[in-house]
């Protein structure tokens, strides 16, 4: 009988012994001994989604112009019997989050463009999108057959239009 009473002891203590391990556990103790203070424990890690749109910018827009200035008129690919002829070309910087494709369309204001072309320095009007960085472009304007003498009067910058830049993903995935 003894020997039961010295085992059922010795279950005793070991099984307050295991409680106070558990006890102990340090995501759950108790800071301290007096005063004490519960430590916060990480319950749940969870995932957290936006939804990022396109993103596209051209850096200082408003400081882009192009000025057009008189050419030979072969230089630009016409005939001389296209004269007068202007041509004139900017750089311009963009970023974009997904591939990006650029246009450009020409509103003219007045009546002395007559003959244009607008289009983008060798065939390069698209940007990876994929740096993060500004990447260069540079759109250029040719016009020939212009009808000067409608101008009012002289002027070194006369408004004769406004390009507008465009962009759109590629088509596809």
């Amino acid at each position: 009988m003894k020997m039961v009473k010295k085992c059922i002891i010795a279950l005793a203590v070991a099984a307050v012994m295991v409680t106070a391990v558990q006890a102990g556990d340090p995501a759950i103790k108790r800071d301290g001994d007096w005063p004490w203070t519960y430590k916060a424990i990480d319950l749940c890690t969870m995932p957290v989604y936006m939804d990022v749109g396109h993103y596209v910018q051209l850096k200082e827009c408003n400081k882009r112009e192009i000025k057009l200035v008189q050419v030979d008129c072969e230089s630009i690919g016409r005939e001389s019997g296209d004269f007068p002829c202007y041509s004139d070309c900017e750089d311009i910087e963009v970023k974009a989050n997904f591939p990006a494709i650029f246009g450009a369309t020409l509103s003219k204001i007045g009546p002395i463009l007559q003959d244009t072309s607008v289009y983008w320095k060798d065939d390069h009007n698209q940007i990876s999108g994929s740096t993060g960085g500004w990447e260069k472009l540079t759109i250029c304007m040719d016009a020939w057959n212009a009808e000067i003498w409608r101008a009012a009067e002289p002027a070194e910058n006369a408004k004769v239009g406004e390009i507008t830049i465009n962009v759109k993903p590629p088509d596809g995935p």
